[in-house]
């Protein structure tokens, strides 16, 4: 009885002190908070520049190959067995390397973003960390990768966020 006294004693007098340890939560919305930076619009001309470039070397090889279809087309009557196989060969060979330019356009085009966006990300966790830490929060979730189902508690840092990066 008497260690259930003591005990209770104990709880009741740190009791406070663990609640006052209780963790502090916040949310931002990450993906609004990156379509605000100023930066953002002259990497998304940069990529579109990117990718135009990427599209005209595909629509030119799309054309080579379209030529060259209609014309084996248009002399296969007049060719040979071997210059129809030799011809079919080109334009096989030709689909693989419109499929592979296309793959590597896509990856260049992934490299691409990554590598413009790579800084915008590493301001944008400087300033979270930097918020974080001066609002003394133990937690702050990302509500655009709909991970964070509820936040009914928590802090809305965005606001903050945008004001350390001088963004309106």
């Amino acid at each position: 009885m008497k260690k259930l006294l003591m005990t209770l004693c104990l709880a009741a007098i740190t009791a406070p002190a663990v609640m006052a340890q209780a963790p502090k939560l916040g949310h931002i919305d990450r993906q609004a908070l990156m379509l605000t930076l100023p930066e953002r619009k002259d990497a998304e001309a940069k990529m579109q520049a990117f990718a135009k470039t990427l599209d005209e070397r595909l629509k030119a090889m799309g054309t080579e190959y379209q030529t060259k279809l209609e014309k084996a087309n248009v002399d296969a009557a007049t060719m040979t067995n071997t210059e129809k196989e030799m011809v079919m060969r080109e334009l096989q060979d030709l689909e693989k390397r419109i499929s592979d330019a296309q793959e590597k356009a896509q990856d260049d085009l992934q490299k691409q973003e990554q590598e413009l966006l790579a800084p915008m990300v590493e301001r944008t966790n400087k300033a979270i960390s930097e918020v974080a830490a001066a609002g003394n929060f133990t937690y702050i979730f990302d509500t655009s990768t709909g991970m964070v189902l509820y936040y009914d508690k928590g802090e809305d840092i965005l606001p903050a966020v945008k004001a350390k990066l001088a963004i309106p």
